[in-house]
């Protein structure tokens, strides 16, 4: 009896050190991105000012939210939001049926860039954003 509740135990403590660690190597590979990013994007002969910002829930699962500062169009949801080494994709999902707008992009070594390619509704071009430094 006592050695299968050691198994037992043991197992449990097994289980929860790999869902941990799993939750940990996820949450790191989101963290260079949590933040405020502001920059450009440029397409079809326009350049709008932008902003991605990206958190965590309480469930620490990122989240996302796109401002076209340009055009007052503020607190947009972000949808599909991948993460793959230095590699960031992801839609606004507030606008997904309107051309399913996507931005692909990459993080600088430094981490406080990401630049790349961004489409909607058949129409090309590229975005580049710096990080914000949170406000005091």
């Amino acid at each position: 009896m006592l050695n299968n509740t050691v198994s037992r135990r043991l197992i449990l403590a097994v289980l929860f050190a790999m869902l941990s660690l799993s939750v940990f190597a996820q949450t790191q590979a989101e963290k260079p991105l949590l933040g405020s990013w502001k920059g450009n994007l440029a397409i079809m002969g326009q350049t709008l000012e932008i902003r991605l910002t990206f958190t965590l829930d309480a469930a620490k699962k990122i989240q996302g939210t796109f401002d076209s500062i340009t055009q007052g169009a503020l607190g947009l949801k972000l949808g599909n939001i991948a993460i793959e080494g230095k590699n960031l994709t992801c839609n606004i999902a507030d606008l997904a049926a309107q051309g399913n707008p996507v931005f692909k992009g990459t993080l600088d070594a430094a981490g406080t860039k990401i630049a790349g390619d961004f489409t909607q509704a058949g129409y090309a071009g590229t975005f580049s954003l710096e990080k914000e430094k949170p406000k005091k």
